[in-house]
């Protein structure tokens, strides 16, 4: 017996369906390239702007190590020119005290010299006392005049700057007197203001030099 089947076969009603993800397309693709690109680049250039201004701080650190340097240095050559300077200038105040000295040991033969020449005839002297440059002289003479004379002459000499007359009695056809002046010697009172400069050079207090 022969059976016909009239019923239609079953067909496919589902479509397959893929499981895989979906890629993108090429528009999102080229947007995401671009991004990447961006930020790359900006990386490199936030990376070299980084690395141009550490060498700058680099060079300005080395400078300023520098200056310090030469600072330091210019301060202690500074301090040895100082010191060498007052040296120099105290040298030269014991020097010139040294000098002063020496002129003030041959004051007295100079005093002796000019009192001899400036002595006038018919003027005799009975007494001289020096004490650090102030004299007092006693003597006689035949008249005033003479003694006026005297005094005069020391007075021109330059050693004596002052001359006074202290007292005169005339007795005897004699006058005797008494004078005091003061006696200078240039060349000693020349050491005495380079010995006072110097030592106001080397800033220490003057050396006074006796006779």
């Amino acid at each position: 017996m022969i059976r016909v089947n009239l019923l239609a076969p079953e067909r496919a009603t589902k479509k397959k369906t893929g499981g895989g993800p979906a890629l993108p397309s090429g528009g999102t693709l080229q947007s995401y390239l671009l991004l990447a690109l961006f930020a790359g680049g900006a990386a490199v250039l936030c990376a070299g702007a980084w690395w141009l201004q550490s060498n700058k701080i680099k060079d300005l650190d080395t400078r300023i190590a520098a200056d310090t340097k030469r600072r330091q240095d210019l301060q202690a050559i500074e301090q040895q020119v100082k010191a060498f300077q007052q040296k120099k200038a105290t040298l030269e105040n014991k020097v010139a005290v040294i000098e002063m000295l020496r002129a003030a040991q041959k004051s007295p033969v100079h005093m002796l010299d000019e009192v001899s020449q400036a002595l006038p005839d018919y003027v005799w002297l009975t007494q001289m006392d020096e004490t650090r440059g102030s004299v007092v002289f006693g003597g006689q003479s035949n008249s005033l005049a003479a003694v006026a004379d005297f005094i005069s002459a020391l007075q021109t000499s330059g050693w004596f700057p002052v001359v006074e007359l202290v007292s005169s009695q005339e007795a005897n056809a004699l006058v005797t007197f008494n004078l005091r002046g003061n006696f200078n010697d240039p060349e000693v009172a020349a050491k005495q203001k380079a010995a006072a400069e110097a030592a106001a050079a080397a800033g220490v207090a003057p050396a006074q030099g006796g006779r």
